[in-house]
């Protein structure tokens, strides 16, 4: 089965880890990717994906030289996850992100607190929250896993 899968994610040594990851494993999966919290639901609205790998922090717009992207979502991924549910779109979706708290001006929460809000709010969608990291290895496992269960 060919999976379709848009990946979400602003921080290029990450979304580049993620991609190579999946082609290893799923070598016919159709990956798209996107760079921001804009970008992002452009294509959710548009087109149908088998699953959403959606960063929990995104600029509004996508960087260039001259534009840092806007405003930054420190919850940017819960936002979408919210937009797409409110808009009955079907998609599962897995968040990742590499930041183990989250604050913005009016609130703080821990990765595990945000992990749990998400897993009761969208039960039916969200497959899971992965915490990503660059030097251990967990997040790949629990990424694949969830590929295979699609």
């Amino acid at each position: 089965m060919k999976n379709k899968i848009l990946i979400v994610e602003d921080n290029e040594y990450k979304r580049t880890r993620i991609k190579e990851l999946i082609y290893s494993e799923f070598p016919d999966c159709d990956i798209s990717e996107c760079y921001s919290f804009t970008s992002a639901w452009k294509l959710i609205s548009n087109c149908k994906f088998d699953l959403l790998l959606l960063d929990i922090s995104l600029p509004t717009f996508d960087k260039t030289d001259s534009d840092p992207g806007g405003m930054f979502r420190v919850f940017g991924g819960k936002e979408l996850a919210r937009k797409i549910k409110k808009r009955g779109i079907t998609t599962k979706f897995l968040f990742i992100t590499q930041f183990t708290s989250f604050s913005n001006s009016s609130s703080f929460i821990s990765f595990d607190g945000l992990k749990e809000e998400l897993l009761s709010h969208y039960k039916e969608e969200c497959l899971g929250c992965i915490l990503y990291s660059n030097t251990v290895s967990e997040w790949r496992e629990e990424l694949i896993t969830h590929i295979k269960e699609l």
